[in-house]
C-alpha cells in the first residue's frame, strides 16, 4: 500500500514538475520582454548579471509622449466595434442556419468555411479600390468593416456549432409557450449557448486586435492602430528595442484579463457544453 502511494506521489510531483517547466518555458519570452522593456539602450543585449542595476523608465517615457497610446485606442475602438457588429448579426444568421430547416445549408457551411480559411491578402485589393471610391480608407467606418469582414464568418461558424447542440426541443418549447421567435432566441437559446458566444466574442475580438495586413493597406496617420504603429520604431538606421518591448506588452497585457474572465466560457465552448 506504502508503495503505491508512493508512487502515486512520485508520479503527481513529476507531473507538477513537468507542468511548471512548460510553464517557465511559455513566460520566458513575455519575461525577457518585460526585462527589456527596462533596460537602456547601451545595455539592452547585455547579460542581466553584468549589469542589474542598469534600469530606466526612458523606454516607458519615450513611448508614451509617442503616437501609440492614439494607436491602442484606434485598436480598441476598430476590434471592439467590429466584435460587436459580427455579433449582432452573427448570432441571429448561426441561429437561423442551425435550426431552420434548408436545402442548402451544406453550401451555406462550405461558404462560411471558404470566408474563414480565405487570406486576408484577397479581400484587400478590392477592398481597397472601393474604400478610395468611397472615401473610407483612413477611417474608422472603413477598418470595422473590413475586420468585419474577418469576425463575421468566424462568429456565424463557430455559433452555429454550439446552437447545433441545443435541443430543438427546447426552441419548440419556447414557441409553444407564446414567444416570439426573438424571445426564443434572446431568452432560451442564448442563454443556453452562452459558453460559444463569449468564446465567439473573445476570438473574433483577437482576431481584430491582432491584425496588421488590412490596417497596414487601410489606415494612414488619424486610425493607425497598435499593430502598425510598432514599425514606427524601427528605421532605416536603427532599431529601438526598448520601445518596441513597451509596445509588445502594451499590445499584450490589455486582453490578459479579458481571457482570464473568459477561460471558463471558452473551455466550455471548446468542450461542446451546453447550459441547460
Amino acid at each position: 500500500m506504502r508503495d503505491t502511494s508512493f508512487a502515486h506521489g512520485l508520479k503527481r510531483g513529476f507531473g507538477i514538475l513537468v507542468m511548471l517547466l512548460l510553464l517557465g518555458f511559455a513566460l520566458l519570452p513575455i519575461l525577457w520582454t518585460l526585462l527589456l522593456s527596462f533596460r537602456p539602450t547601451t545595455h539592452l543585449f547585455e547579460p542581466i548579471w553584468d549589469s542589474p542595476r542598469a534600469l530606466t523608465f526612458d523606454n516607458y517615457r519615450s513611448i508614451a509622449r509617442s503616437n501609440f497610446p492614439s494607436a491602442l485606442l484606434n485598436s480598441f475602438i476598430t476590434a471592439g466595434s467590429s466584435t460587436l457588429i459580427a455579433l449582432l448579426l452573427g448570432v441571429p444568421g448561426a441561429f437561423a442556419l442551425s435550426k431552420r430547416r434548408a436545402s442548402n445549408k451544406f453550401f451555406a457551411s462550405w461558404l462560411l468555411l471558404l470566408l474563414r480559411m480565405a487570406p486576408p491578402v484577397g479581400f484587400v485589393i478590392p477592398l481597397f479600390l472601393i474604400y478610395v471610391q468611397a472615401g473610407l480608407i483612413d477611417s474608422y467606418l472603413g477598418l470595422i468593416f473590413a475586420y468585419t469582414s474577418l469576425t463575421l464568418p468566424f462568429v456565424v461558424w463557430s455559433m452555429w456549432t454550439s446552437f447545433n447542440q441545443i435541443p430543438d426541443e427546447l426552441v419548440e418549447a419556447g414557441l409553444m409557450d407564446g414567444a416570439t421567435l426573438g424571445q426564443t432566441l434572446r431568452l432560451i437559446v442564448i442563454p443556453a449557448a452562452r459558453p460559444g458566444l463569449v468564446a465567439a466574442g473573445v476570438l473574433s475580438f483577437l482576431l481584430a486586435w491582432n491584425d496588421f495586413f488590412f490596417a497596414l493597406v487601410i489606415t494612414r496617420a488619424d486610425t493607425t492602430t497598435a499593430p502598425v504603429a510598432v514599425m514606427n520604431f524601427v528605421s532605416y538606421a536603427s532599431v529601438d528595442w526598448g520601445a518596441i518591448a513597451v509596445a509588445a506588452l502594451a499590445l499584450t497585457l490589455p486582453i490578459v484579463p479579458i481571457i482570464i474572465v473568459a477561460n471558463k466560457y471558452i473551455v466550455q465552448s471548446l468542450g461542446g457544453a451546453v447550459k441547460g
